[in-house]
């Protein structure tokens, strides 16, 4: 296994465990851990710099959540999602952020839209210069921004749950020719719904915005299976 995991910062106020564990889960979450990947603890405690016994405790939680598994003669692998659970996740999300930008129209603040426009403005400019990870945290930021402008903490962290174990889906929708702009069309189209207060149209957009992610993932995904097979 290759070092992909820097030193545990042993000065940190958080108990040992929990920050071991919220390393490999953003690890896998990430994709710097692909999929049937093997989980090695003593590995991963050498790149920690971390004894065995915090490892595997996060392992134990990281299977308990589906994100990792134990596969006869291997061991600990990276756990693969199904297409069918990616599906689930997707629907899911959609009415969920659907449900959020609903919100936002009615309680978002004119700085937070100001912070909107920034960030739509800097999404464009980053697709224009196809800067992939630039554009990924700006649509991260433009995300939160609207899950906290909804004023419900307990529909923030359900989103935020969610996506995290599409994150990586995104890179794969952005390679069918004319997502990444149509994508960045739809983060304006949110925006100035928003920004006319109209709840109904910006949940209708939120929605169909998850759901051509959805539909952009799958096709891709095809499109790589078939070439597999060539």
């Amino acid at each position: 296994m290759d070092r992909v995991l820097k030193p545990l910062d042993l000065t940190s106020y958080q108990p040992v465990r929990r920050e071991v564990y919220h390393i490999l889960r953003e690890a896998i979450l990430t994709g710097k851990f692909q999929p049937g990947e093997r989980m090695v603890e003593r590995h991963l405690a050498r790149q920690l710099g971390v004894s065995r016994t915090p490892v595997r405790e996060a392992i134990r939680k990281l299977e308990l959540e589906g994100l990792v598994e134990h596969v006869p003669r291997r061991g600990v692998v990276v756990a693969r999602i199904s297409k069918r659970e990616a599906w689930e996740i997707y629907n899911i999300r959609a009415v969920l952020e659907g449900l959020a930008a609903r919100l936002a129209a009615e309680n978002i603040t004119a700085r937070q839209l100001e912070r909107l426009e920034e960030l739509v403005k800097a999404m464009e400019e980053a697709r224009a210069g196809r800067d992939m990870e630039l554009l990924q945290k700006l649509h991260s930021e433009y995300n939160l921004l609207i899950y906290r402008a909804a004023e419900s903490p307990r529909l923030e962290q359900m989103i935020t749950n969610l996506a995290e174990y599409i994150v990586g889906f995104t890179k794969v929708g952005y390679a069918v020719p004319g997502r990444m702009a149509t994508a960045t069309r739809e983060h304006r189209e949110i925006l100035e719904a928003l920004k006319a207060r109209d709840a109904d149209r910006a949940e209708k957009l939120a929605r169909q915005h998850i759901e051509n992610s959805r539909e952009a993932y799958f096709a891709q995904l095809a499109l790589e299976e078939e070439k597999e097979t060539l």
